[in-house]
């Protein structure tokens, strides 16, 4: 997504930076693309917050995550 502008995360949480505006579309993305370890998301204007199942990896996520956004 052309959106997309960094993702980070610490434990159980993910933050996503949009451009101004994407933030909502991706998060709508996000949540229907029914990712196992992802519980939901919170949508602004320009960031998205994640809550991740405990215990699930960074990698896991990244790799969940990398079919909707470009995490390079």
């Amino acid at each position: 997504t052309p959106g997309h502008v960094s993702l980070n995360i610490s434990g159980n949480v993910a933050v996503v930076k949009t451009r101004p505006g994407y933030a909502s579309a991706i998060a709508y993305n996000i949540d229907n693309a029914e990712i196992a370890d992802i519980l939901g998301t919170i949508a602004g204007d320009d960031t998205i917050f994640i809550v991740i199942k405990e215990g699930v990896s960074e990698g896991s996520v990244i790799d969940g995550l990398s079919n909707i956004i470009d995490i390079r």
